[in-house]
C-alpha cells in the first residue's frame, strides 16, 4: 500500500496521468493462474497475501481507484470509506 500511495502522490502532479493504465499495469504484475490445490497449499505455507488480495484489497483503499472506474456503493469492489486503511 505504501508504494501505491507514493506513486499516486507523484501521479497527481502529472498532467493527464492515465490512472486506468497505471492500475491495469499494477494488476498485471500480480496476475497468475493457479489451481485450487496450489492456492490451498499457499494459504497454509506462505505468510504473504495471495496475488488477488495484493491487487483487490490494496486498490480498494484509494479514492483514485473509485474515481477511475466509477465504483459506487453496492459495486463488488466498493469498500466504505470508514473501512479503508490510510497510510501515513
Amino acid at each position: 500500500m505504501a508504494g501505491i500511495k507514493c506513486m499516486l502522490g507523484l501521479s497527481a502532479k502529472k498532467e493527464d496521468f492515465d490512472y486506468d493504465r497505471f492500475f491495469r499495469a499494477y494488476a498485471n504484475v500480480w496476475k497468475k493462474a493457479e489451481t485450487k490445490e496450489k492456492v490451498d497449499a499457499r494459504v497454509l505455507t506462505d505468510v504473504h497475501a495471495l496475488a488477488y488480495l495484493r491487487v483487490n484489497a490494496v486498490l480498494q483503499q484509494f479514492e483514485e481507484f473509485y474515481e477511475t472506474y466509477d465504483i459506487k456503493e453496492g459495486d463488488g469492489m466498493y469498500l466504505a470509506p470508514e473501512d479503508r486503511v490510510a497510510v501515513w
